[in-house]
């Protein structure tokens, strides 16, 4: 009686193996590949051979035309735990399958390396196009992969030449919850920031803004930064309220955040928002069923992942601004 066999293992040639034949990085395989002129001619020749030799196939040549795109939309994350980013994905499958498209996700926990590993291998798949938060590479650098496959960027604005953006009002958010926080008379506000980050950064200069349009001073010194997490929020307002005990209404960048505030308050026996107020940011659907349930700043992120793909099919460098709202529950 025969005995059962196995089917022989195939194993496909990545770009990282090409990349160690040739005594390159994986970046520069990608780009010789391209045939982009930033590569010397040596090395490109170098890297062909090495692909030559290895058997290695990108799929843009497998098509048989460099720049012919594939049905494939890339949706690049900074964080797949963080609730958020789900909703705003399933906006994206569902506007890419009414398309024909597929999508392909990659996690980069906001680290500009990874971002850059995310936008190469999109290229290399020949990806219709991208689209995505990028928290840390700068505007130049993803300029240039502008000009090499079809970006929309999320909660950032590149020049409206480049590439399209969709973003939420932050300043209208953050002057709602600003405006809420600031009804009792002896307000005296702060804020947990999550980490430096264009819109980081955008929240931050909204939330001073708004504070001295309300007359309550330089709020700047009460601006602490933290991971954006739960646990980051706890630890970031135990600072903030070590340092600032005065400090009795918070404004967090995020829900996750928001919900750490409102446990470093109550773990300190203080009640919320008696004692401290807190307003979120994002409306995820957690922060209605929390005790207290949380105040926040309601953006509708599965329109937000759906506006990134009609964006990115429409080939347009428009600057979409996506309206948000205020949402007064328990803790403010």
């Amino acid at each position: 009686m025969p005995g059962h066999g196995h089917l022989p293992r195939v194993k496909r040639v990545t770009i990282e193996d090409v990349a160690r034949e040739a005594g390159v990085g994986r970046q520069t395989v990608s780009r010789a590949l391209r045939d982009l002129p930033e590569i010397a001619p040596d090395t490109r020749e170098r890297v062909l051979a090495a692909a030559s030799r290895l058997g290695y196939r990108p799929n843009a040549l497998a098509k048989g035309m460099r720049t012919q795109r594939s049905d494939v939309i890339a949706l690049i994350v900074s964080d797949i735990a963080n609730p958020f980013y789900p909703a705003v994905a399933r906006g994206v499958y569902d506007a890419a399958a009414a398309a024909g498209c597929s999508v392909v996700l990659y996690n980069t926990d906001a680290d500009p390396g990874r971002e850059r590993d995310a936008l190469e291998d999109a290229l290399a798949r020949s990806a219709r196009g991208v689209v995505g938060f990028f928290y840390g590479l700068p505007d130049d650098v993803l300029a240039g992969y502008a000009r090499s496959v079809p970006l929309v960027v999320a909660d950032r604005q590149l020049p409206p030449d480049v590439a399209a953006s969709v973003s939420n009002d932050f300043a209208a958010g953050t002057a709602a919850a600003v405006e809420l926080l600031a009804r009792r008379p002896d307000a005296c506000l702060g804020m947990l920031a999550g980490p430096v980050g264009v819109a980081a950064d955008e929240r931050r200069l909204a939330f001073v803004a708004a504070c001295a349009a309300h007359g309550l001073g330089d709020v700047s010194a009460r601006i602490v930064p933290g991971p954006p997490t739960i646990a980051g929020g706890t630890a970031a307002a135990h600072r903030l309220l070590d340092a600032r005990p005065e400090v009795n209404g918070i404004f967090a960048g995020n829900d996750l955040m928001g919900i750490g505030a409102v446990q470093a308050v109550l773990a300190r026996g203080g009640a919320v928002p008696r004692d401290c107020a807190v307003v979120g940011f994002d409306d995820l659907e957690l922060s209605a069923y929390l005790s207290p349930p949380l105040s926040t700043v309601r953006i509708d992120k599965y329109d937000h992942g759906q506006t990134l793909v009609r964006a990115l099919l429409a080939d347009t460098a428009d600057r979409i601004s996506l309206p948000v709202s205020l949402v007064t529950r328990a803790t403010a």
